[in-house]
Formats: C-alpha cells, structure tokens, sequence
C-alpha cells in the first residue's frame, strides 16, 4: 500500500509539473508576441544592416535603389547606386533622406553572386 501511494504522489507530481511548464512556455509566448506587435517600423527598419542593399517604394510611387545608410526616429537615408554589378555598385551617386511615413514597402535585395 505504501508504494502506490508514492507512485500515485510521482504521477501526480509529474504532472503537475508537466502543467506548470506548460503555463509558462504559453505565458512566455504570450510576452513574446505582445514585444512583437509593439515593435514600430523604424525597429523593424534598424534590424537592417547599414549599407544593405534595399529598394523603397513611397506613396507616390517613386523607387529607390541604393544602400541603407541610416535611419532615424522619422526618416531613412537611401544612398542611391548607379549599377548593381562590379565597382559602380559600391558609389553612391545621390543621397535620399525618405520619411518614414511616405514609405510604402521596403525590400531588401540580395548581393549579386552570394547565395547564386
């Protein structure tokens, strides 16, 4: 008798436990997706690396193709490059300072012959 009691009291520590570590990886989740709705566009913009190459499209419909060269709490500096292949990739021929709110939609482009 003494040794299904313990073994009823295991199980049942078990799964006690089992369940406790299930509320806090759902607790943890939920933490989780509550930082990433908080996350504004300009974080997402900083998780760019300086000098990626990036297309931006605004609201009026103008694209830029250049390097990333900064961003800050309500604007973005696009460095406009003449030509995606050999050296000419690497000088910026304009600088664009873009506010945030006139972007529409920001893709990163690939390096040419990484990834190929």
């Amino acid at each position: 008798m003494d040794d299904t009691f313990f073994e009823l009291t295991e199980e049942l520590a078990a799964e006690l436990d089992e369940a406790r570590r299930a509320e806090e990886r759902a607790e943890a989740a939920e933490i989780v997706a509550a930082a990433l709705q908080g996350r504004c566009f300009v974080d997402h913009l900083r998780r760019l690396g300086p000098g990626d190459r990036v297309t931006v499209v605004t609201v009026d419909g103008a694209c830029v193709h250049g390097r990333l060269l900064g961003v800050a709490a309500d604007w973005c500096c696009v460095g406009e490059v003449t030509d995606d292949l050999g050296t000419a990739r690497r000088r910026v021929v304009r600088v664009h300072d873009v506010p945030l709110r006139a972007i529409v939609r920001v893709s990163r482009e690939p390096e040419p012959g990484v990834g190929w």
